[in-house]
This record gives C-alpha cells, structure tokens and sequence, in this order.
C-alpha cells in the first residue's frame, strides 16, 4: 500500500513541478506571462526525473500531440487575420453599435450569455462565436461601463452551453461516436443537467447585473459626446453581411478555417469597393489594426487582431504540448491512468474517474479532443462490464471534457478565449458560471448517488 502511494505521488509530480513553477515565475520572478515559461520548466524537471528513458518516446509524445492542437493553432492564425480585417472594414464597429443599441443595460450580462449561446448552438462552435461575435459584444461591454472580465465570463458561458447541446458541434458528434450513443440520445441525455446549470448561470448573471449596474454611473449612450455622436451614425447594416457569411458557412459545415476565410474575403470588399483599400491592409494583417476614430477610448478596443497579436498564444500552446509530451512519453499518464482504473469500482466510481480523467488530460495535454478520446477509450469496455449505460460515459465526457477546457490558460480553448476576447484565463474564471455550477452539480449529483446507494 505505502509502495502504491509513493507510485501515485511519482506519477503527479509533474502537475506539482508545473504548480509550483507558475508561483515560481509568477510571484519570485515576476513575469506577468508565466504560464509558456512553467510549462517548460516542469517539463524539463519531469523530463530529468525520468532521463533513462529512451528519447523516442518524447519525440513520438510531442509529435503526435502536437499534430493534435495543430488544427486549434491554424485557427488562432485565422482569427488574428479575422479581427484585423473586421475592424478594418468597420464590420466590428457596426456589430458594436447594432448591439449598443438593442441590449438593454439592466439585463446586459445574461443578454451576453444567452446571445452567446444561441449562436454557438447554430454555428456549431464556441470559437467561432467567441472569435467573431464574443468580440463585438466585448466592445459593447467597454461602451456600456460594464466589467470586461464579467462580460468575458458570460459570454464564455453562453459559448459553450450553446456547443455542448448544438448537433453541428464537433466536440458533442465526437463524444457521441466514441461511446456509440446516437448523437440525439446523447443531447437528450445531456439535458438533464445542462439545462438546470445554465438556468442557475442566467439567475447569477442577472444578480451579478443588478448588483453592479447603476443607472446615474453607467456611460451615457445619448448626448452630445465624441462617443454618442460616433455611435449615433447610420448603421451600414450591408457590413453583416461577413457575419452571416461566417455563421452560415458553420451551419452548412464548412470548416472553421473555410468559414474564417471567407469572413476575412467578405470583409475586405467594403474597403475595396470603398476606395480606400491600401497596402496599409497588410500592415494591419500582420501587425493589427490601428483605429483612428478620434474617440481615445473607442480607438484603444477597436484597435487590434493580426497574426502578431495571436504569437504568444501559440507559444503558449507549444510549450503545453511539450510538457504533455513528456508527461505521455515517459509514462507518468498510464501510470495515473492504472491507479485510477485500479481505484474504480462501481458506476458511480467509473463516471467520477472518467470526469477526472478528461480534466487531467485538459491540464495535462492542453487539448480537448485528448481528453475526450483517451477517457472514452480506457473507461467504456470498463462501463460496459459494470452494465453502465454508454450514454453516461459520453454525458461525463462533455461534463468535464468540453466544460473544463476553457478554464485552464494553457489549453488551447482557454488560450483561444482569452486571445479573442482581451481577457486572461485568471480573470474571467470565477465569472464563467454555467462551467463552474455544471462541474460542481455534475459531481454533487454522483457523489450523492453515490453516498443513496450504499445507504439503501
């Protein structure tokens, strides 16, 4: 027993090396960005601790992951690309005012949450709402005087309630076709729950509302300021046109990068047909756009997007593949994994087990789609002996898999999140409430049916 116990220990010790690393660097060395420079430390540290084993492995390791998180990293590239040019065409900035003018402030954070979501239930994806209309209704957030880390949390929420239920979302078909469950018993399934969280999320949103908004403080949207005046012009409603051309590519399942693409395209003709579609274009592809509306505050958040913008996103993905290649490839993951099979005894066992193993692949991995594959691969045979419905195994897949992976900065959904809407990871965490409550009532309910069946 005390040799299984120091076996375990072992096996974690790179998630504590990556703990302490970020302390480390965060609070001794004060690097704001710590996170890219502890994945790397911890993964060197793991990588010492295990040094007699064949470098093969680690290669093997990083190479296959990193071919995994590639699709996610050609998706920044795009989006850095989308947000320059949207704000270069002015799509950004009539998306803003459109959404100034019809979101009432009194109902303004669980208005973003429910947008959110019924965009990512159409398109299918909670990047490309994040990516497009996340953007947009941050810069509403800013006009308005609400918090940008409360408005990034809500609309965070409403993107990934909106994926989890969507029958277009890659993450739900993918979860469904790995247990064998039929991708509408899977939604129904998740329902039960789901629904219950996101309701519990839009009440704590709207006490959140009315707790922080007051009329007598909140900018004035009316009168004779720079900021009325520039958003009391004509709305060129033609400019949504990239918008519905994104959105509806998504439905028509188009890949993102496809849909992204054309966006960009769509976007360019307004200045093109304008007259003012320059070599400045570029500069702003590359480097972002530069907003020169004469409104000092207007300018700072319609300024941005470009392929610079996005770089210390994918360095951050990079090092994370790293330190998950080295926890793979030198074998601490299949250890952790064997304890946590060995462990797992009944229904209840198995489910919590396999939401914990999608959260510890998120953390470890940095990428969703691993920590719906290697669960679903180690614990449905499992589930299958117990007579443990498949749709259970495919619902606590989404439960942890999909839910947890835009809470945690270095994977790749956190890392996208927080380079699309301006906010860090950190920041918007405890705001994000429908992820939060559906993890803690997701894992209350087991516990407690857990503790029901013993008692009966």
């Amino acid at each position: 027993m005390e040799g299984e116990r120091k076996n375990i220990l072992f096996s974690l010790s790179p998630i504590l090396y990556l703990v302490l690393s970020i302390l480390f660097f965060r609070y001794l060395c004060i690097v704001p960005y710590p996170h890219p420079f502890a994945l790397s430390l911890a993964g060197v540290l793991s990588y010492l601790q295990r040094r007699d084993r064949k470098i093969l492995f680690l290669q093997s390791a990083f190479r296959k992951n990193l071919i995994s998180v590639f699709p996610a990293m050609e998706i920044l590239f795009f989006v850095g690309l989308l947000i320059a040019s949207w704000a270069y065409a002015g799509v950004l900035l009539t998306m803003m005012q459109l959404g100034t003018k019809l979101i009432r402030p009194e109902f303004f954070l669980p208005s973003l949450t429910l947008v959110s979501a019924i965009a990512a239930m159409v398109s299918g994806s909670s990047w490309t709402t994040a990516g497009t209309l996340g953007v947009a209704l941050m810069g509403v957030s800013h006009v308005l005087g609400f918090s940008e880390v409360m408005s990034a949390g809500a609309i965070v929420s409403g993107c990934y309630f909106g994926d989890k239920l969507s029958p277009l979302s890659d993450t739900t078909n993918l979860a469904s076709s790995l247990t064998h469950v039929p991708i509408w018993n899977h939604i129904r399934h998740m329902l039960r729950t789901t629904v219950f969280s996101f309701v519990f999320a839009i009440l704590g949103y709207y006490l959140l509302n009315l707790w922080v908004w007051n009329p007598d403080l909140t900018k004035p949207i009316t009168g004779e300021t720079d900021l009325s005046l520039l958003l009391q012009t004509e709305i060129v409603y033609a400019k949504l046109i990239p918008v519905f051309i994104v959105f509806g590519s998504s439905f028509f399942h188009l890949p993102v990068r496809i849909s992204f693409f054309l966006g960009i395209l769509s976007a360019l003709a307004f200045p093109f047909f304008e007259h003012r579609l320059s070599l400045d274009v570029l500069e702003s592809l590359v480097f972002g756009y530069k907003a020169e509306t004469g409104v000092e505050t207007w300018d700072l958040f319609l300024s941005g997007g470009g392929i610079s913008s996005i770089l210390p996103t994918e360095f951050l993905i990079v090092t994370a593949v790293w330190f998950g290649a080295v926890v793979e490839g030198f074998g601490y993951l299949n250890e952790i994994l064997m304890q946590i099979k060995t462990w797992a005894k009944d229904k209840f066992d198995i489910l919590l087990s396999t939401m914990g193993t999608s959260f510890l692949l998120n953390l470890i991995t940095a990428d969703q789609y691993l920590a719906l594959v290697i669960p679903a691969r180690a614990f449905r045979t499992l589930a299958i002996e117990k007579l443990i419905p498949e749709r259970d195994i495919s619902r606590a897949l989404e439960d942890s898999g999909t839910i947890t992976s835009p809470l945690i900065p270095w994977n790749s959904c956190g890392a996208f999140m927080a380079s699309s809407l301006g906010v860090s990871v950190f920041s918007f965490l405890p705001f994000v409430f429908f992820n939060l409550f559906h993890v803690i009532f997701t894992v209350s309910l087991l516990v407690y049916q857990k503790i029901k069946s013993k008692s009966s």
